[in-house]
């Protein structure tokens, strides 16, 4: 137990240099994370976890405009109506009388500057560059464009041309039900031969709220999800707003720029949705970028950040700026793609009242949206915990590299017969690290396997004896990824090239990885089944390829983004129904259909000065649906707290081993693997699934229907077979209806009574 003890103090250490290093992006009046409590109040209160609701709600009192308005469309729950010569829309909900704009009524009354209050008031907003090369920006009423407007079915077509730009495009809005549907058409877009499309905003303003005029908050799919509450000006005054690529930047076109090591990156982005609720539980919408999300950024501007107003909406990158050598000592110039990006744009907003106008109305709404397109798998969700180990890994040599082995593959079913013998029933296994030449010395080959870690034989004996004891076998893989060194691709001909023809290629470990072609994955891929079936092989676990997207601008295999994540999804799917269930790590949205488990979950919101609470957004659209698992309990600085959030949140333990002890990888590429002997986590592992057992256990397959913060540091989850997950992250106890929940304890609740 000493390299344990020995390896928690060391993170106890390390997160408070951390903090202190990440001052700018964290919450200066947040205290550092650690085993002991300084002062709970301020702890529970800050933006890692979710904050309580006013026990009232705040009458809202509306006195919207129609001056000038014309009705396009109605039905049984919204009428919409449009003013025709900036294109702003009102939103009226019959059932509630509340109305939603995209403007403001008296401009006026507001600091807002001309350029502003056109923006403001404008539909659509653009950037270009003109002939010069200079950035400019322009909305529908910088030069009275006076749109050409046609009242169709349920809602209007307008033509737009852009005066200063020279911008050409059709803009289409449709009412469906309780859904307002916005898009634009490539085919209808033209641009000037001299002046470049390069972004543009669609109703950016819509649910706009000036400061904290009425409560709510903005979502944002950070991490997990956030929500950043509407307040005054002073505290987000010289503050940058949220600009997070959805699923993440493009590595083909990524612009050249220096960040301060002080600032947290944005967490990837797996989600095209946000919203905006005025009053909980009263008014609020989700929005879902349904077209166009390839090249879309989810951007969110707390008051003061700009104006005094609170607002989220998408962008829609045509041209990326991007970094372009001029010599071989890398000096260079910072220019926009020639060509644009060829989308449809088509945003979905989804207008949700009483009960449902929360964050967490939004994450059902969106999760019901995914099922009915056909993107939400429904796998068996059973609590279980996962197991990760690590094979071999790779050590450099002066001469030739050597292979370090940690855990051979025959060893695997006395390591799962000791947790069985202990009560650990539902597990399954990862090998990672199996191929020759160790966990980085192989990719993109993988057979055979590596001689240290066993033979052909030993990998079908284990697999067999581990599925008579029904437990799944996953091997690790990656089809993004190749190592420098390594056998089974060409550096020239198959590995993705930038928009500047250099290759795609980062550094990580002192260890130089490249991105392989996604044609050349896919050509891997299908060579690579006769091995997956000569050894024995029924699961996968794949990392990488369903969560970088990339454009690949080679000459031999040049691919969009779109055209990458087609790609990605006909390896999967050729996986699936040629070898067996896949299991993906932290997978996109557009990947969890061809997914039969989440791995490595985000667990928390990036914590930015803005962001007022942490919420379980994607655990609630994902509960009951595919079982997702957190990062690795044996790399928390504060494991007790990591149990309570993984059982709040409904997310199953994971734990990194090896057979042989960690401080043998101290000079490979794994030498941030710190603690991973099996013997030594060993009750851990056991203890953490005796507890997801007692809570989790009880709401397999149940969706999380309900969320309720009583109070700071207490949360109840309530599941839809009837069933309430009490969590108290506090030091005192939490009493509940007649019922006391022990400090930094749990408790589960039914229509029978405690648990």
């Amino acid at each position: 137990m000493y390299k344990k003890w020995l390896f928690a103090s060391v993170l106890f250490i390390l997160p408070i240099l951390v903090i202190a290093n990440h001052s700018l992006g964290a919450k200066s009046d947040e205290p550092p994370i650690s085993t002991v409590e300084v002062d709970s109040t301020m702890r529970y209160s800050s933006a890692q976890f979710t904050q309580p609701e006013p026990n009232e709600k705040q009458e809202i009192i509306q006195k919207s405009l129609l001056d000038g308005y014309t009705k396009a469309a109605e039905n049984e729950e919204m009428i919409l109506y449009v003013h025709e010569k900036s294109l702003a829309i009102k939103l009226q909900n019959r059932k509630t009388g509340y109305v939603w704009g995209s403007g403001l009524d008296h401009p006026e009354n507001y600091r807002l500057n001309k350029t502003w209050e056109q923006i403001v008031q404008s539909a659509v907003t653009i950037d270009y560059t003109d002939r010069q090369g200079k950035h400019r920006t322009e909305s529908i009423l910088t030069n009275d464009s006076n749109p050409t407007v046609k009242i169709i079915d349920n809602g209007f077509s307008a033509n737009v041309f852009m005066a200063q730009a020279k911008l050409n495009f059709q803009l289409d809005v449709q009412l469906e039900g309780n859904e307002l549907v916005v898009s634009i058409p490539q085919e209808k877009m033209k641009e000037d031969k001299r002046n470049k499309l390069v972004s543009m905003q669609l109703y950016p303003f819509l649910g706009a709220m000036n400061e904290n005029d009425i409560p709510g908050y903005m979502f944002i799919p950070d991490g997990s999800g956030a929500l950043i509450r509407y307040e005054k000006s002073t505290k987000a005054a010289g503050a940058s707003p949220f600009i997070g690529a959805i699923f993440g930047l493009d590595e083909g076109i990524k612009n050249k720029i220096k960040t301060s090591k002080d600032v947290v990156p944005v967490q990837q982005i797996k989600m095209p949705v946000f919203g905006a609720v005025h009053g909980v539980k009263q008014n609020g919408f989700v929005a879902i970028v349904e077209e166009g999300y390839a090249y879309g950024d989810i951007v969110a501007y707390p008051a003061g950040a700009s104006t005094d107003f609170n607002r989220v909406s998408s962008k829609f990158n045509y041209r990326y700026e991007y970094f372009q050598p001029t010599s071989k000592n890398l000096k260079g110039i910072n220019v926009f793609q020639k060509e644009m990006n060829k989308m449809n744009v088509k945003l979905r907003f989804i207008f949700l009242s009483d009960e449902d106008a929360d964050y967490v109305g939004m994450a059902k709404t969106y999760r019901g949206y995914l099922a009915d397109h056909q993107l939400l798998p429904k796998e068996e969700d059973k609590a279980s915990i996962r197991l990760e180990f690590l094979g071999g890994e790779m050590k450099k040599g002066l001469f030739w590299n050597s292979v370090i082995p940690m855990t051979e593959i025959n060893r695997i079913p006395y390591f799962t017969n000791e947790l069985k013998k202990n009560g650990v029933e539902n597990m399954f296994v990862i090998y990672k690290g199996w191929s020759e030449g160790g966990l980085t010395g192989s990719l993109p080959g993988k057979f055979p396997i590596e001689k240290k870690l066993g033979s052909k034989r030993d990998v079908k004996t284990t697999v067999d004896s581990l599925k008579k004891e029904n437990i799944p076998l996953y091997f690790y893989t990656d089809y993004t990824k190749a190592y420098d060194g390594a056998s089974g691709f060409s550096g020239s001909k198959d590995v993705a090239k930038k928009i500047s023809s250099e290759t795609i290629s980062y550094k990580e470990n002192d260890l130089t990885s490249f991105y392989l072609s996604p044609k050349k994955s896919l050509s891997i891929a299908k060579s690579d089944r006769k091995n997956y079936r000569a050894y024995g092989i029924e699961n996968l676990a794949i990392d990488s390829s369903g969560s970088i997207l990339f454009s690949d601008f080679s000459k031999s295999s040049k691919l969009t983004r779109p055209e990458t994540m087609d790609t990605y999804g006909e390896i999967f799917t050729y996986f699936n129904e040629n070898v067996g269930p896949t299991a993906l790590y932290k997978p996109n949205v557009y990947a969890w259909a061809a997914s039969d488990k989440y791995l490595d979950i985000p667990m928390n919101s990036s914590n930015y000065v803005f962001e007022t609470d942490t919420v379980p957004f994607m655990q609630i659209v994902l509960k009951g649906y595919l079982p997702y698992y957190a990062p690795f309990s044996n790399f928390n600085q504060n494991p007790q707290e990591q149990v309570l959030r993984m059982i709040e949140y409904g997310a199953y333990p994971s734990f990194l081993l090896t057979d042989e002890p960690s401080h043998l990888l101290a000079k490979t590429p794994s030498k941030n693997v710190y603690t991973s002997e099996f013997n030594v986590w060993q009750d851990d592992i056991v203890n953490q699934y005796k507890q997801i057992q007692e809570t989790l256990g009880q709401v397999e397959s149940a969706t999380i229907e309900g969320r309720f913060i009583p109070k700071n540091g207490i949360v109840e989850v309530t599941y839809s077979n009837g069933k309430t997950i009490i969590v108290n992250y506090t030091n005192s106890v939490y009493s509940h209806e007649g019922m006391e929940v022990a400090a930094r304890d749990f408790a589960v609740v039914d229509k029978g009574g405690v648990q």
